[in-house]
């Protein structure tokens, strides 16, 4: 029999595998505070438990959390980088952003991406799998235990594309939330996607679910990066099939559904994305639903030299992509038409922690 880590389980999943067990629903929540609430490395570690029951577990599962290989201090951010390795030998990165009393781990959905976004450095190593829910969850614990630092915040904005591993990330998001184990507030965990066609909307009635309550206040971001079509298709392979007209039309949805905020991730590229045009676009977004946008400047990725974005032709527009000398003027046009906007800080660039960055090999 195969084992099956108890990482992946949310507090209801033990409940019934108690009953199969045969053994009383309470202990379900015994083992659920010693696995998510104390970070339980071993079975025998699990306390209030009889010994019959540890010998049971033993035999048939395991507490598979991600082990960690490497710490990466910043030496101009108060920002580190974790690079961790799954049970199966496939290593993703976490970053913990600690600033203004907040410490926000960043994590990761999937070894790799699938999507393969052009400004995005997980986007050109390729897709290796879909991480399991208990070594999503695994991260964050694991970024508490090596830095002793309480985690507030919680971004699904590190490796992989969050939706494109939709189960395994719905339930990391109850096992997260769940007042017996970490207890991260719900409005304090933001998800980040490209968008899908019917996931968005999907997602607002997962988490509106009353089995879901523990949830129901996650915000929601959208990587959009541009306004235009065209362009994004470009930028974002998946965005062909997934056309803007249709994900506004699941936003407003979403927060009609949930009244959660939902944020506009933007990376500057100067010449590209930063015409009046996109002024006049964003303008209008901005009114379609209560939201912010958040503006990235474009961080080095180490394939862009080897492998340029394929929206810049030549050397002079591919030293645009490096260029911010008109950004504070394009934040000023946005702020002069009532957008909220704010300039994201780019905690880690040095480290290659920061947005758009994160990337590793596996061998």
């Amino acid at each position: 029999m195969r084992t099956k880590s108890l990482l992946n389980f949310t507090l209801n999943d033990l409940e019934e595998e108690m009953v199969f067990l045969h053994e009383p629903k309470y202990r379900a929540e015994q083992i659920f505070v010693s696995v998510h609430g104390k970070n339980a490395k071993r079975i025998e570690d699990i306390k209030g438990i009889p010994f019959a029951l540890i010998k049971m577990l033993e035999a048939s599962y395991c507490i598979n959390s991600v082990r960690n290989l490497k710490v990466t201090d910043s030496l101009n951010f108060n920002t580190k980088k974790y690079l961790f390795e799954t049970e199966d030998k496939q290593r993703i990165e976490s970053v913990l952003i600690s600033e203004k009393g907040r410490n926000t781990v960043c994590i990761s959905t999937q070894a790799g991406c699938n999507v393969g976004c052009e400004f995005c450095a997980t986007g050109k190593m390729g897709f290796n799998k879909n991480l399991e829910a208990g070594e999503i969850v695994s991260q964050v614990y694991e970024v508490k235990r090596l830095s002793g630092e309480e985690p507030t915040n919680i971004v699904y904005m590190g490796m992989g594309e969050p939706f494109l591993n939709y189960d395994n990330m719905l339930k990391s998001l109850k096992i997260l939330t769940n007042e017996k184990g970490i207890a991260i507030p719900s409005r304090r965990i933001t998800v980040s996607t490209v968008g899908f066609k019917d996931k968005i909307k999907r997602f607002a009635d997962d988490i509106l679910n009353p089995e879901n309550k523990s949830v129901k206040n996650v915000k929601l971001a959208l990587s959009l990066h541009t306004t235009d079509n065209g362009l994004r298709e470009k930028l974002i392979p998946s965005s062909v099939k997934n056309r803007l007209p249709d994900i506004y039309s699941e936003l407003a949805y979403f927060y009609k559904t949930t009244g959660n905020k939902v944020t506009y991730e933007y990376i500057y590229f100067e010449g590209l994305n930063d015409t009046d045009s996109d002024i006049k676009r964003l303008t209008r977004l901005s009114k379609m639903i209560p939201s912010n946008i958040n503006i990235i400047p474009f961080h080095p990725i180490g394939f862009e030299l080897n492998e340029p974005l394929n929206v810049f032709k030549n050397k002079k527009d591919i030293d645009k992509l490096h260029s911010d000398k008109n950004l504070s003027g394009f934040i000023k046009k946005l702020k002069a038409e009532k957008v909220v906007v704010n300039l994201r800080n780019s905690s880690g660039v040095d480290i290659d922690a920061a947005c758009g960055q994160l990337a590793v090999l596996n061998k």
